[in-house]
């Protein structure tokens, strides 16, 4: 049973949700009483719903999938994987209206939250017992908790925003701690994991991610329940001690090296090939000292993320990848990518059939051949590939991809309408072009980008126009240009600028000139 005292800390130091109208119509899929339809819902959706009523509010899709797998509440289907149940679970329930998207800005991550009516709902069952098959406990000082964590013995532990420090003690030394299956961490500072963290024989979830975390235990080789371990954004962490692949179950291990240092990724010891072979998710690891090889054995990988990709290994860690046929989503990061280092990338590689999501980061001399069979691919970023020449008209033909991102991936001067055609990108709903060289975007075919939804223009420090046509993109719901010359931005402006009629029709728009920015950064700076 999840304890009220649970309920009511993550209430306090969560942000309130709003109460709008659309939070209030959509708690139910039909005209029946709210109770009603949490009665009808079978019993492992009404404890999925439960678990996220524990939950902060707004959590990636990705994360609540991993914690509800973790948590034990994933029915089990014969020839299925749990993670797959898990999001079929959420879709019914978003489906019913227990839980919604969250409204964001953009595509890039899927935000979850329950209802306002709903979390009450669930709240007031919780409190009034009506929830046995998990106990999770969220606090934000938990040296002041440990009392009652003797008294409930949680299954799920989730610390908020907490500077967890040496001068605390052993925090995890509680009646039960044994029996927890996630200890959450994100966000809480903390620099180091007690010694006894080892002894968490039952844990099957390790959350560390943008913590402080400067060295892991010696004991962490004895979590050999543990299927998800995220340690993302650890900025001191560059390594991972040999005494990991002790954990043989281990599916989802999510690690990126903090870029304000020094942008890398995380090396892994020589073997993970013959432990890993569970992984779904491996992202963040460096590719060399054999890593891009011992990749291949890695066959029911869904998502990679490699980095200091370079010319001495990509034979290898392309071969690899072709024997991931489940593979969902890509990501190759070049050595020195800021730096302008280079991703050489091989005509000859067939890449996964499945594959949805890709992103290649570093110098293109430019796209490979095989770019045209990416007929399942949604979403693509191109970062600092800085080509020569504007190569992009073969992606207008790709039939499902929905979010285009261009960072840096083109030096020219200028984009004309040989980006896209009449019909081009039928079906991509978010732009993202950044660009140091370009001046001018002149035209746009109308029927050119007929889905588009989000149009950002980032770090265009030398453009002058917008292109003729843009009018024409009557789906747009937003549009940021940041930062934004400042006569280009007089054009612009409702009363009078000569070219506000190719924006006067997007309902959101979001600009800042070169001169806002720069007053930013120096109050920043004062401060």
């Amino acid at each position: 049973m999840a304890s009220s005292n649970a309920i009511e800390g993550e209430m306090e130091e969560t942000e309130n949700s709003q109460e709008n109208e659309e939070g209030e119509t959509s708690a139910c899929s039909s005209s029946l009483p709210l109770q009603l339809c949490y009665r009808d819902l079978p019993d492992y959706l009404q404890n999925c719903l439960m678990y996220c009523c524990i939950l902060p509010d707004g959590i990636s899709k990705g994360k609540l999938i991993r914690l509800l797998v973790a948590q034990g509440l994933i029915q089990e289907k014969a020839g299925h994987v749990m993670e797959d149940v898990a999001e079929e679970n959420i879709s019914e329930l978003i489906s019913q209206g227990m839980l919604q998207l969250k409204e964001q800005l953009s595509s890039v991550r899927t935000i979850l939250q329950v209802p306002s009516p709903v979390r009450k709902f669930c709240v007031q069952q919780m409190e009034e017992g009506d929830v046995a098959t998990f106990r999770a406990f969220v606090c934000s000082d938990i040296t002041e908790q440990l009392a009652h964590l003797n008294n409930h013995q949680p299954t799920s532990l989730f610390l908020l925003r907490k500077n967890l420090s040496q001068d605390d003690g052993n925090w995890l030394k509680f009646n039960g701690a044994n029996s927890l299956r996630v200890l959450d961490l994100e966000r809480t500072k903390i620099k180091r994991l007690p010694d006894e963290v080892g002894d968490l024989i039952s844990l099957i979830y390790l959350g560390l991610n943008h913590t402080d975390i400067e060295e892991l235990p010696e004991g962490l080789g004895r979590l050999k329940a543990l299927q998800t371990f995220d340690i993302r954004w650890c900025g001191h962490l560059t390594a991972l001690p040999d005494q990991i692949l002790n954990l043989v179950r281990l599916r989802h291990l999510k690690m990126y090296k903090n870029w304000f240092q020094n942008v890398q990724g995380v090396k892994l010891p020589a073997g993970i090939g013959g432990s890993f072979t569970n992984l779904l998710t491996l992202t963040g690891v460096h590719a060399g000292g054999g890593i891009a090889e011992e990749l291949g054995n890695l066959i029911q990988l869904r998502r990679l993320g490699v980095m200091d990709v370079a010319e001495e290994n990509i034979s290898e860690l392309l071969a690899s990848i072709t024997k991931m046929p489940g593979l969902l989503s890509l990501s190759l990061e070049s050595i020195h990518t800021f730096n302008e280092g280079k991703l050489v990338l091989l005509d000859s590689f067939s890449p996964p059939p499945f594959l949805q999501k890709l992103r290649l980061e570093g110098v293109l001399e430019k796209l490979p051949s095989w770019f045209g069979s990416l007929e399942r691919l949604t979403k693509l970023r191109l970062g600092f590939s800085h080509m020569p020449e504007n190569q992009f008209s073969v992606l207008q033909l790709l039939p499902n991809l929905k979010n285009l991102c261009l960072w840096h991936a083109y030096d020219g001067k200028q984009i004309g309408k040989e980006f896209c055609s009449a019909g081009g990108f039928a079906k991509l709903e978010e732009l993202t072009i950044a660009s140091r060289v370009l001046e001018e975007w002149t035209e746009l075919e109308e029927g050119a980008l007929p889905s588009l939804k989000y149009l950002y223009v980032r770090n265009c420090l030398r453009l002058r126009m917008l292109p003729e046509g843009l009018q024409f993109l009557t789906t747009l719901q937003r549009m940021d240009l940041l930062p934004l010359l400042h006569d280009h931005a007089e054009r612009l402006k409702p009363d009078g600028g000569e070219e506000n009629y190719k924006i006067s029709h997007i309902p959101m728009i979001r600009l800042m000139t070169t001169s806002m920015v720069e007053e930013v950064v120096k109050a920043q700076r004062e401060v």
